[in-house]
């Protein structure tokens, strides 16, 4: 990650908003440490070291951008483009599919809606094509109030579970009847759980992915080959190993072992106060009996606690899906949210519109055929 390039000083927020700004990009690491000092419910994903990752892996250039307002706050846009592209040509994520939520980390860790209106209104005045920003869900409040009307949004539901009161609060009191006994089921029926942040589970996790990669084929009847090649894209093998190397003890890999066989695991990382569960792979036919996906999430959520987080966030979920209700089951609390699309010109709905004209062609052609 490069040290941070000054931009043109004495840019202006939104109408309303008169204070000026500094603009640095990259976001100097120094500097987006010390926000995060005072950030403390700030997520594993708004980290200079996991963009550091995302870069890694994928291939991107880390084009973050610190903003320093005239009252000496200062906030940290994570945001990676892909090199070789013109501004002009070029797309920001902040972040990519699969790498969680970015968003705005601020001193304080208190974010207001004038620093969203600040941070939005610059990125529109940029000369790149288009900007995605995924914020954390707990700020969707924040950003809802302060976005345009006109920005494009794709509507998201996140589930967290908050662990105030310490662990046999959150047992007693948030896990449902029926999570406490498939916990104890999990536990008769000899599930164990091992836990490592030194990358030794890594090659465990994989298998168990490489395995449920295939189940997904099966489900959604997809040639077997077509779904290994496409999932390979979308999850290397060296992702989550870099991610394991680069964050060390923040990594954790928990794999359910059953009559001495991995049937589960999960990944989960590790904030100042929040966790949050990124990965998941299983055999369904073995681990579904036992309920071993129970003492996984049980026994991550148990050492979250003991590490100080007061959150434990179980990612997106689609509504009224399997996947929903089983997060709710440990009393995650559902959260809509959504990630925006910054343009400059509409090119999204434009290649929207041609994408619904090319099926209905497809099947006007299918109709006379």
């Amino acid at each position: 990650m490069s040290v941070g390039t000054s931009l043109e000083p004495g840019l202006r927020g939104a109408s309303g908003d008169p204070r000026p700004l500094r603009v640095t990009s990259p976001a100097p690491v120094d500097v987006w440490e010390q926000v995060l000092a005072s950030a403390l419910n700030a997520l594993p994903s708004q980290t200079p070291t996991w963009l550091r990752c995302v870069c890694l892996v994928e291939g991107y250039e880390d084009v973050s951008r610190l903003y320093e307002t005239a009252d000496g706050r200062r906030l940290v846009l994570p945001l990676v483009r892909r090199p070789g592209l013109g501004p002009i040509l070029a797309t920001d994520f902040g972040l990519p599919v699969g790498w969680g939520p970015g968003g705005l980390v601020c001193d304080g860790g208190e974010l207001h809606p004038e620093d969203v209106r600040m941070v939005v209104t610059d990125l529109g005045r940029r000369h790149v094509l288009s900007t995605l920003v995924r914020p954390d869900p707990a700020t969707a409040a924040t950003w809802e109030a302060a976005v345009p009307a006109s920005v494009l949004r794709e509507e998201r539901m996140t589930q967290t579970l908050p662990l105030d009161g310490g662990f046999d609060e959150v047992w007693r009191k948030r896990f449902r009847s029926d999570t406490r006994n498939r916990i104890r089921r999990a536990e008769r029926a000899g599930v164990l759980v091992k836990c490592d942040d030194t990358g030794d589970l890594v090659r465990v996790f994989q298998q168990l992915y490489r395995e449920s990669v295939d189940r997904w084929a099966r489900r959604d009847r997809l040639p077997l080959p077509l779904a290994r090649r496409l999932a390979a894209r979308r999850e290397p093998p060296r992702k989550l190993s870099t991610v394991a190397a680069m964050l060390g003890s923040r990594c954790r890999v928990y794999v359910a072992y059953h009559e001495g066989r991995p049937v589960a695991a999960i990944v989960v990382l590790l904030g100042a106060r929040t966790a949050m569960y990124w990965r998941g792979a299983m055999l369904e036919k073995l681990a579904g009996p036992v309920y071993a996906n129970y003492l996984l999430h049980k026994t991550a959520i148990a050492d979250a606690v003991a590490a100080g987080c007061t959150s434990y966030n179980m990612g997106d979920s689609a509504r009224v899906s399997s996947l929903e209700l089983f997060k709710s089951r440990f009393g995650a609390v559902s959260q809509d949210y959504a990630s925006y699309r910054i343009e400059r010109l509409p090119i999204t709905p434009l290649v929207q519109r041609a994408r619904g004209g090319v099926r209905r062609i497809l099947a006007l052609r299918q109709v006379r055929e």
